[in-house]
């Protein structure tokens, strides 16, 4: 039965766990498995919350924002 191994994403820094068949150098990087040994059950996701850039909004008073009120008709 394949186990369980613990994994970093190279791309979010997430670690989760996959069966070891699906470990791919290209796209993951193994946790330390003296503290993560492989498992045969899975275990919980760990997310690193801000690596990823959040999406650029753009502040009002440029260009391309509007005011919702001086759109409406009818007033």
């Amino acid at each position: 039965m394949a186990e369980f191994i613990r994994v970093e994403s190279l791309v979010t820094g997430h670690q989760f766990d996959i069966h070891e068949e699906q470990f791919d150098e290209a796209v993951h990087k193994r946790v330390k498995s003296k503290r993560y040994p492989p498992s045969k059950r899975v275990r919980r996701t760990k997310f690193r919350a801000g690596r990823v850039p959040a999406l650029s909004v753009s502040p009002a008073g440029e260009e391309g924002a509007t005011d919702v009120a001086s759109d409406s008709e009818g007033d």
